[in-house]
């Protein structure tokens, strides 16, 4: 029997966000430019190209690394279960948190 249930959707590598607590911080990546932003701190831009492979999402740029893997992820903060956990290591150290498509933004939803 085929299931008739549609799989989530991944983002697309145009399109990706990612966010943490304890620090708090969210990065968006829109086409080639990844913007991690951070409470009293000034927002920082990185040109970044995609990478990956069937285990993991990468974005890299000088100074830059994200890479995604497979959740379920927890952001610690809500209820919310996101698609991959992810690390950032940039310039000032090494951030992690979840990314991807939380489970309350499924395919069907904006």
């Amino acid at each position: 029997m085929v299931s008739r249930e549609t799989p989530p959707r991944r983002p697309t590598p145009a399109d990706y966000r990612a966010i943490g607590t304890e620090p708090f911080w969210a990065v968006t990546i829109r086409g080639s430019t990844a913007l991690l932003e951070r409470p009293d701190h000034r927002p920082l831009r990185y040109s970044v190209a995609h990478d990956g492979d069937d285990r993991a999402i990468r974005y890299l740029g000088e100074g830059f690394t994200l890479t995604a893997t497979e959740g379920p992820c927890s952001d610690g903060m809500s209820d919310a279960i996101w698609s991959e956990r992810v690390q950032i290591a940039f310039g000032e150290g090494t951030l992690k948190g979840c990314g991807g498509i939380r489970e309350d933004e499924g395919p069907d939803r904006p």
